[in-house]
């Protein structure tokens, strides 16, 4: 998609509202735009759970906890069809940010997915371009594409994966600006998105990975396989592949006992639940990169040196998985078996 810009973008009455509430918002100090390369941050408020990498839709929450914005949110996905964009879309974070003189913004990306977008509302009452306070964009390093200076109710989308910064305000302006940003993605088929709720449900969200939550990170992984066409139980056994904890990750989002198991087979498949049960037991990444020979297939190294032979489908689910699983963390330099295997998936 191509960046636009919408002027008066809610009725007068919508965009009052919105603007008073986002006046009144706590706002804290310390919220970075890039974590690596801004060293001070800047004013926000958050009215929901937000997480960097979020991808748990938000939707519902935004509606029960602050109606006037979720307004904006359903305005935004209208306008988003009408541009072509697309009909159904989750929101992955909703805040505001305000700069103050003296605040500066870091060029950033949203988020590396191509297909994510991110929508800046521009919330006050007037605005001058001797103010500053552009958002710029950029896909080149020596200069700028595009710079679009707030005005009272417009509305700037851009895909989330371009390279963009908000520019401080001038000595000049007496004001702060304001921006109400929502960050959405696709929604997925009914299934990835009941993956999505039944992680959630289990404390997905609270659980931290990497730089974000285990929940993104499994739906990651399913997002991965799927986008590779691989069948659908590999794709949900990715999506569960840690649930049971792994050698690498402790935590058990689900205990692997007989009922946790029978559940867990019943709302995704049995062979789904065997690939994420085999996957928490088996020493990886080192027995999926080099599985020892075996008289019908291949054997594997399990925790506490048990071993396991398996047949070629099986052994290639469990790589398929591993491949999106450290992909996801960008770890697969070490593995050349596993990362051609991925090259090719």
């Amino acid at each position: 998609m191509q960046p636009f810009v919408i002027d008066n973008f809610l009725s007068p009455e919508a965009y009052d509202e919105v603007r008073r509430l986002a006046a009144a918002a706590p706002v804290v100090y310390g919220a970075k735009s890039n974590s690596v390369t801004d060293p001070h941050g800047h004013w926000s408020w958050k009215p929901l759970h937000d997480n960097r990498k979020n991808l748990f839709d938000l939707s519902a929450a935004l509606q029960t906890q602050c109606a006037p914005l979720y307004l904006v949110y359903q305005r935004l996905t209208t306008q988003l069809q009408n541009e072509g964009l697309g009909a159904r879309w989750a929101l992955i974070r909703a805040y505001v940010n305000v700069h103050t003189y003296g605040i500066d913004g870091y060029f950033h990306q949203d988020s590396e997915d191509v297909s994510h977008v991110t929508a800046i509302l521009y919330l006050c009452d007037a605005w001058h371009r001797d103010w500053a306070g552009e958002t710029v964009i950029s896909s080149w390093e020596e200069g700028i594409d595009r710079a679009v200076l707030p005005r009272p109710n417009r509305l700037f989308v851009i895909p989330s994966a371009l390279m963009h910064a908000a520019r401080a305000v001038s000595r000049k302006c007496n004001v702060a600006r304001s921006t109400l940003v929502l960050k959405l993605r696709p929604l997925q088929d009914a299934a990835l998105e009941n993956l999505s709720i039944w992680l959630e449900a289990r404390g997905a969200l609270a659980l931290k990975h990497g730089e974000g939550t285990l929940h993104s990170h499994l739906l990651r992984v399913a997002l991965a396989l799927a986008a590779r066409k691989a069948p659908p139980h590999v794709v949900f056994g990715g999506g569960l592949h840690s649930i049971y904890g792994t050698n690498a990750f402790k935590h058990q989002l689900v205990k692997p006992d007989p009922s946790n198991r029978a559940m867990v087979s019943n709302t995704f498949g049995e062979r789904a639940e065997a690939l994420a049960y085999l996957f928490s037991v088996i020493d990886r990444p080192a027995t999926l990169e080099k599985p020892a020979p075996a008289v019908n297939g291949h054997l594997l190294k399990l925790n506490y040196d048990h071993r396991m032979e398996v047949g070629q489908e099986l052994l290639h689910d469990l790589q398929l998985i591993e491949c999106a699983n450290l992909a996801d963390q960008k770890a697969l330099g070490p593995w050349p078996q596993l990362r051609k295997l991925w090259e090719i998936a």
